[in-house]
């Protein structure tokens, strides 16, 4: 077992090193393909993923499809393996169209090994076997929604799921939210080892033009790549993070208010406000009342403050054996 385990993970790396040089090992022609992943990330996707193509019982498997760079990208460098990709396009996707590009682009690029699986991911991976079948996933990539909950749950839900050799690749992980899961992930995981980790030095959208150019050829906004490690030959690698845990506290203090929901447009204006931005700040009034007003009766319903959401809830229940 330990000889395996050895070469599986220097495969591992020699396939993330070759990426961190060349980047994808495949593209197709002409520009069918973009999307908002770093191209030394599509690579390393495209050869851990062909470290399974022999193999009947694996796959590939992604959360967070957007318009099917990373998807397609797989699965037209690995022909040979089964990919799914877990997406509904409630996010990125303003205009609707997401899902009707991705069914375009898997015609144009004749990638009959793509398979969309078209629920709210947390939905998907709860019935993850009636999708992929007696398959195991080979290479996983979680790149959907970075708040700590999702990131923890598309690395636990997707456990009973994963072949013995697999190689978990987590996206986006310049944030702090992604960094803690995938820490708390390894720390309560000790059979899993992260073998390479990579950051850029801001998000794509706070970039100029010359430095977004520089990181799309790179890891982008930052990468977390974990490896099985049973016979913990490796030592242990975390990602940073903060010893600050405010944001963590902020948020249980946001979700049990009155008007959770509407942090967002709530924190806009206090930005506006502290800005001295008067036009700002009309803007984002009118945004947060009219928010306000399309939700009322739900806020209305509720406490000021200390919102359990346990109303109507079991006073005492037992789960007993039976028989």
């Amino acid at each position: 077992m330990s000889l395996m385990s050895r070469e599986h993970i220097r495969s591992v790396i020699a396939a993330i090193e070759v990426a961190n040089v060349e980047g994808p090992l495949w593209r197709p022609d002409g520009d069918v393909l973009n999307g908002l992943s770093g191209s030394k990330t599509v690579g390393a996707l495209q050869r851990l993923a062909g470290l399974f193509a022999n193999l009947s019982d694996a796959c590939y498997l992604e959360i967070g499809v957007f318009q099917g760079l990373t998807l397609l990208s797989v699965a037209g460098a690995t022909p040979s393996l089964p990919c799914f990709g877990i997406d509904n396009f409630s996010i990125l996707d303003p205009e609707g169209q997401n899902l009707g590009i991705v069914h375009d682009r898997i015609a144009r690029l004749g990638c009959d090994n793509a398979t969309l699986i078209n629920l709210d991911f947390q939905d998907a991976l709860l019935s993850l076997g009636d999708h992929i079948g007696a398959r195991r996933v080979g290479a996983y990539f979680i790149d959907g929604a970075h708040d700590y909950r999702s990131q923890f749950v598309g690395l636990m839900f997707a456990l009973p799921y994963l072949h013995d050799n697999a190689v978990i690749v987590i996206d986006d992980a310049n944030y702090t939210f992604v960094r803690q899961s995938t820490h708390d992930f390894l720390v309560s995981h000790p059979e899993f080892k992260m073998v390479f980790e990579a950051y850029s030095p801001a998000h794509p959208a706070n970039m100029d033009a010359i430095t977004l150019a520089r990181w799309e050829s790179d890891w982008l906004n930052g990468v977390n790549i974990l490896v099985r490690d049973p016979d913990r030959l490796l030592p242990d690698m975390l990602p940073p993070v903060t010893a600050n845990r405010d944001l963590f506290v902020n948020d249980w203090l946001v979700h049990r208010h009155v008007l959770a929901e509407l942090a967002p447009e709530a924190l806009a204006l206090a930005a506006a406000v502290i800005a001295g931005d008067t036009a700002a700040v009309h803007d984002a009034r009118t945004c947060l009342i009219a928010a306000y007003a399309a939700d009322r009766p739900r806020f209305d319903a509720r406490f000021p403050d200390r919102n359990t959401q346990s109303g109507g809830l079991t006073q005492g229940r037992f789960n007993r054996l039976s028989g």
